[in-house]
């Protein structure tokens, strides 16, 4: 059986982390929490880098056309953000690990 691979948000993850923190092995829990706060981050820093961009004006407070460059530059730095996010959490290696399968999402 083949699980998808998903990436949870706060709001559909934070149960069975509660209760994968409880019952099960911690160190999911907190490699999963610490993922999902950096890729929360590098969204936060991405929409920054967005706003930049959508709002750039040129010497005087006009909206500009297009600065090729700069704005490749600016979309890069805030795309460099999600490389330090790992893409999920590592599996448990112990028994814990049914408890962890029981809230992975099944395919039909």
């Amino acid at each position: 059986m083949d699980t998808v691979h998903i990436r949870p948000t706060w709001l559909t993850a934070l149960f069975p982390l509660l209760a994968v923190w409880h019952y099960g092995d911690r160190s999911v829990v907190r490699a999963e929490l610490l993922r999902m706060a950096l890729s929360a981050d590098a969204a936060a820093r991405s929409a920054e880098a967005l706003t930049r961009i959508a709002n750039m004006l040129d010497r005087d407070g006009h909206a500009i056309e297009m600065h090729r460059d700069e704005l490749r530059a600016i979309a890069r730095t805030a795309l460099s953000e999600f490389d330090r996010v790992p893409p999920r959490a590592p599996l448990p290696t112990s028994a814990d690990a049914d408890l962890y399968h029981a809230f992975s999402v099944q395919p039909c």
